[in-house]
C-alpha cells in the first residue's frame, strides 16, 4: 500500500475518564476486561438494550480500546464482518448481537461461518433470566435458551446463570471456536448479571493460562500416512485437491512443496485457489483430469461428492464411461468423519473415500509431505517416473490454459461487459498492489483472467451460500488488511449488495481502504439462469425467464447509493474501455485510504 496513506477513520475516543485504569466495577467491566485480555482488536456490533451493560463497559471501562467498536448497520453485517475478519486476520473474531430479533437477523451470518468453519466468538445479550427484573420489552425479546435458534449452525452455546460463570464461558467459548475444525460459537449474556455491582464472590481468570489454550494439532495414524503416500507416488495420474485451509497465506508454500515433490497434479476445491495459476502442474479448470485420475487426495475438502461430480451423472456416456473404467482410489485427509451435523445436509451424503486419514489437515499435509519423501527414497526408481509425470502435466497444463484463453476472448470487447473481460480488468488494475481477494461472488474464477500465487490469495466464499456476505465480509477482512498493509479487493453481485448496502457506511466511517466492484447485471443472474435452464426442459420459452427475476426500471444506480454512505463511487462502466478507466481513479483513491466502489455492467449466461 501507498506509504501517504491518508487516515481517513473517525476516531471514537472516550472522554472525562479518569487518568488511571480502574478496577472493574460492575460484572460488565469484567467482561470488557476480560475481552481486552483475550487478543480482540475489534468487536463488531450493532448496539442493542440487551447488552447495554457491557457496551458502556467496552466504551468507558476499555476505554474503546482493545477490542474497539465497529459499529455495523445491520446484524447480518456485523456477522459478516467478523466472519471476513477472521479469515484475513487468521484468528478468532468478536461479535455482539442483541437479544432474539438481533440474532434472528443474524442468524443467517452464523450459519455462513459455520460451513466455512471460520472462528468467530458471538456473545447475545440476554434475559434478563430472573423474569422479575424484566420490562415490558423484555418480556418479548426473552426466551428459555434463546440459543435454540441457531444450536444446529453453531459448535457449541451455553446460557451462564451467573456473573462467575459468563466470564469462564467466555473464555470456554474461545477456545471451542479455535479449536479444529473451527467454527461459530454462542454465548448469552444475560443483561441483568452484566449490571450487577462487582463483590468478592466474582474470580479473577486469566485467559493465557494453559489449560484455556486450544488443544495441539490432532496427527494422522501413520500407518494410513505410508499407504497414502505410497499410493500418490507408485500412481499413474495421482491429483491432489486443496480445500477450505487455502484461504490462508501460511499454506502456500507447504502446499506447492506437496506438489513439487509429488509430480501430482494440484486442483482447487469450490471457491478456493491453493495452487499458483501458472504452476506447470496446476490443472484447475480441465473437467476431464478427476475423470482420468487413478489417485485422488482431497485435502481438507469439505464436501468431497461435490468434487467428485457425484451429485448427478447426467449424460448415459458418463454412466456408461463410470462402469466401464476402475473408479480412482479416493484419499480423505480432513476431519469430516467428526464433524457431522444431524440438522443440515451442509457437506452431503456419505463420500465415495477408500482412505481415511483423520486429523488437522494443515498438520496432515506436513505428515504427508514427508511419508512422500520416505516413499521416494525407499523407491530408487521413483525420480524418471516423477519428472516424465510433471512433463506430462506441463503440456496438459499448456494445453487447458490456451483453451480456456480462447474461450475468455469470446465476446471480449462486448458491451454490456462479459464477465471474464470484467475480471481481468480488475485484475489488470491491482496486480502491481500488495493485493488481497476479499470476496467474490463466483463459484471461480478463469485462472487466465486472474492470476493467483496460491493459498492466501483469495479468502474465499460465504460458505453456506447466505447472500449477503461479500461486501461486509470484505470490510472485516479490509480491516485487518489494513492493519498488515495490504490491498483490499472484493467482487459481489449487484443482489448480494442489495440485501445490507448500508455496510459501507461502516467502511468509510472507520476508514477502511477498499476496492468493492458491483457485478451488476440487474437480475437475480443465479435463478435466472435456474429458470432458463427449467423452460429449456420443459420445452417453454426461455424469453420468460427474467420475470420475477430482472430488477429494471428502474436500474438500480449503485454509485449513488455508495456515495450517498460517503464513499467514492463511479459507474455504470457499460464498455472495457470505460471500466479500464475508472478503475485505475478508483485504484488511486483506495491508496489514498479511501472506500471505492466501481459499478459494472456486465452480462451473465449470455443475459444481459
Amino acid at each position: 500500500m501507498n506509504d501517504t496513506l491518508t487516515d481517513f477513520s473517525h476516531h471514537e475516543t472516550p472522554i472525562n475518564l479518569p487518568a488511571n485504569q480502574s478496577e472493574p466495577e460492575y460484572v460488565s467491566d469484567a467482561m470488557a476486561e476480560l475481552l481486552g485480555k483475550m487478543d480482540f482488536d475489534y468487536v463488531f456490533l450493532l448496539p442493542g438494550a440487551s447488552y447495554r451493560g457491557l457496551h458502556d463497559s467496552l466504551v468507558n471501562h476499555n476505554r474503546n480500546l482493545d477490542p474497539k467498536i465497529v459499529l455495523a448497520t445491520s446484524e447480518l453485517s456485523a456477522a459478516s464482518m467478523a466472519h471476513g475478519y477472521a479469515k484475513a486476520a487468521d484468528k478468532p473474531a468478536l461479535c455482539i448481537l442483541h437479544d432474539l430479533v438481533g440474532l434472528m437477523n443474524g442468524s443467517m451470518g452464523l450459519y455462513n461461518a459455520y460451513c466455512d468453519r471460520t472462528p468467530v466468538l458471538f456473545l447475545g445479550g440476554a434475559g434478563p433470566l430472573d423474569p422479575d427484573q424484566r420490562r415490558f420489552i423484555e418480556w418479548n425479546h426473552s426466551a428459555s435458551t434463546q440459543a435454540d435458534i441457531i444450536k444446529d449452525w453453531v459448535k457449541w452455546t451455553d446460557e451462564p446463570p451467573t456473573g462467575n460463570a459468563t466470564l469462564k464461558s467466555i473464555v470456554r467459548g474461545k477456545t471451542i471456536c479455535e479449536t479444529y475444525p473451527p467454527g461459530p460459537v454462542y454465548v448469552s449474556i444475560d443483561t441483568h448479571i452484566q449490571e450487577q455491582p462487582v463483590d468478592e464472590t466474582l474470580e479473577p481468570i486469566d485467559p493465557d493460562l494453559p489449560r484455556h489454550k486450544a488443544p495441539p494439532p490432532m496427527g494422522p495414524n501413520e500407518d494410513a500416512l505410508t499407504e497414502a503416500a505410497e499410493m500418490i507416488v507408485n500412481a499413474k495420474f495421482p491429483v491432489l485437491v486443496g480445500g477450505r485451509f487455502g484461504v490462508y497465506e501460511r499454506m502456500r508454500e507447504p502446499l506447492i512443496e506437496l506438489l513439487n515433490i509429488s509430480g501430482a497434479a494440484g486442483m482447487n476445491d469450490r471457491a478456493v485457489y491453493c495452487w499458483p495459476s501458472d504452476h506447470p502442474q496446476n490443472l484447475s479448470g480441465d473437467k476431464d483430469a478427476l475423470r482420468d485420475a487413478d489417485v485422488i487426495v482431497c485435502m481438507d475438502t469439505i464436501d468431497i461428492n461435490n468434487v467428485m461430480g457425484t451429485y448427478a451423472i447426467r449424460r448415459r456416456a458418463d454412466i456408461r464411461e463410470a462402469r466401464e473404467k476402475a473408479p480412482p482410489k479416493i484419499i480423505d485427509m480432513s476431519l469430516n468423519a467428526m464433524d457431522n451435523n444431524s440438522w443440515t445436509a451442509f457437506g452431503g451424503p456419505t463420500p465415495p473415500v477408500d482412505l481415511q486419514i483423520v486429523c488437522e489437515p494443515e498438520y496432515g499435509l506436513e505428515c504427508l509431505t514427508a511419508a512422500v519423501r520416505k516413499a521416494l527414497e525407499r523407491d530408487n526408481g521413483s525420480h524418471d517416473h516423477i519428472e516424465a509425470r510433471k512433463k506430462m502435466l506441463a503440456e496438459r497444463h499448456e494445453k487447458l490454459r490456451a483453451t480456456q484463453t480462447e474461450k475468455a476472448r469470446e465476446g471480449w470487447d462486448q458491451s454490456p461487459i462479459k464477465l471474464e473481460r470484467m475480471i481481468y480488468e480488475v485484475f489488470q488494475a491491482v496486480k502491481d498492489k500488495p493485493w488481497t481477494l476479499t470476496a467474490a461472488n463466483h463459484r471461480s474464477f478463469n485462472e487466465v483472467v486472474w492470476n493467483f500465487p496460491g493459498a492466501g490469495a483469495y479468502l474465499g466464499a460465504d460458505g453456506g451460500g447466505g447472500v449477503g456476505y461479500n461486501a461486509s465480509a470484505a470490510i472485516g477482512a479490509g480491516l485487518a488488511l489494513r492493519d498488515k498493509g495490504r490491498f483490499c479487493v472484493s467482487i459481489g453481485g449487484d443482489g448480494d449488495f442489495l440485501m445490507a448496502p448500508g455496510c459501507l457506511w461502516s467502511a468509510v466511517h472507520y476508514g477502511i481502504p477498499m476496492l468493492h466492484i458491483v457485478n451488476n447485471n440487474s437480475t437475480w443472474g443465479n435463478d435466472e439462469v435456474h429458470q432458463v435452464e427449467v423452460a429449456h426442459n420443459r420445452n417453454r420459452p426461455r424469453e420468460n425467464a427474467w420475470i420475477g427475476q430482472a430488477m429494471r426500471d428502474p436500474i438500480i444506480d449503485f454509485a449513488q447509493v455508495a456515495r450517498g454512505f460517503g464513499a467514492w463511487a463511479e459507474g455504470p462502466a457499460r464498455t472495457p474501455d470505460q471500466l479500464a478507466d475508472i478503475l485505475g481513479r478508483a485504484v488511486a483513491e483506495v491508496e489514498k485510504g479511501r472506500v471505492a466502489i466501481v459499478d459494472v455492467t456486465t452480462t451473465l449466461g449470455g443475459v444481459s
